[in-house]
C-alpha cells in the first residue's frame, strides 16, 4: 500500500473540525489512520519538513493547529506520530534532525502567531505551544531516547530561550523545568546562562525561570 503524500498527511493532520472529544478520539480512528500508510521514518521526515516549512499551515486556523500539534507531539495521542522520534530503527540522525527543526517551528512560525504576552491558560494556540514539551513523550530518561539525542532536545529548549517571544521561552521553561529530574546540571547552566545574557525579561518570565532551575513542578 503506497503510504499519502506530504499534502495529504497534512489534511490528515490539521484539517478537522474543532470539537470535543477531537476527531483522533473516534472509534474508527485506528482503521483511518492505519489506511494513510505511514511508517516510522515516513513520520519523522513528514514532521521535520513541517517544522522547517510552517508556512504550509498558513490553511488552517490557529485553532486547528493547536489541535494538530497536541495530536503530533502528545504522548498520549492515539496517533503516537512523536514516539517516532524515540524509535531505535529510525537513524538517529534523521530523529535528531527532526529535533533541530522544531527550533525553525517555533522562531518562524509560533514566535510571530503569538506576539506580546502569553496567554497559555485560555488561548489554545498558545496552550498547545506552552504545553509542547510537557506532552513529549521523554522527559530525557536514560531509559528513553538516546543521550544524543537528549542533548538535542536541550539544545533546543536553550533556542527557543534566546527568542523575543514570551511564549516561547515559557515553552521552554516548562520542558526544561520537566528535564531537570534527569538533567539537572545542565538544566541549571542553560537557565543561568539565559538569565545572565538576557534583557529586558518580563518578571513572569523570571519567576518562571527560578522554578525551571530548581525543577519544581509548575
Amino acid at each position: 500500500m503506497a503510504a499519502v503524500t506530504f499534502d495529504e498527511w497534512l489534511e490528515a493532520v490539521f484539517n478537522h473540525p474543532l470539537r470535543k472529544p477531537e476527531w483522533y478520539w473516534n472509534d474508527d480512528f485506528d482503521e483511518h489512520w492505519d489506511a494513510l500508510g505511514l511508517f516510522d521514518s515516513l513520520t519523522v521526515d513528514y514532521m521535520t519538513r513541517l517544522f522547517l516549512g510552517p508556512d504550509r499551515l498558513k490553511g488552517y486556523s490557529l485553532e486547528q493547529i493547536a489541535q494538530g500539534i497536541w495530536f503530533l507531539i502528545g504522548e498520549s495521542s492515539p496517533g503516537q506520530s512523536a514516539h517516532t522520534l524515540l524509535t531505535s530503527h529510525v537513524p538517529l540522525q534523521q530523529r535528531i534532525g527532526c529535533v533541530d527543526a522544531i527550533t525553525n517551528f517555533f522562531r518562524v512560525f509560533v514566535a510571530p502567531a503569538a506576539p506580546g504576552p502569553a496567554d497559555e491558560q485560555k488561548n489554545p494556540f498558545h496552550t498547545a505551544c506552552y504545553m509542547w514539551w510537557d506532552i513529549f513523550p521523554t522527559y530525557g530518561s536514560p531509559n528513553v531516547g538516546e543521550a544524543d539525542l537528549h542533548r538535542a532536545c536541550l539544545k533546543t529548549m536553550a533556542t527557543m530561550l534566546t527568542m523575543p517571544s514570551e511564549l516561547c521561552q515559557l515553552s521552554a521553561l516548562h520542558g526544561l523545568n520537566h528535564w531537570h529530574l534527569h538533567h539537572a546540571e545542565k538544566v541549571e547552566s542553560i537557565v543561568d546562562a539565559f538569565l545572565q545574557k538576557t534583557s529586558g525579561l518580563t518578571p513572569r518570565i523570571v519567576e518562571y525561570a527560578a522554578t525551571a532551575r530548581s525543577g519544581h513542578a509548575f
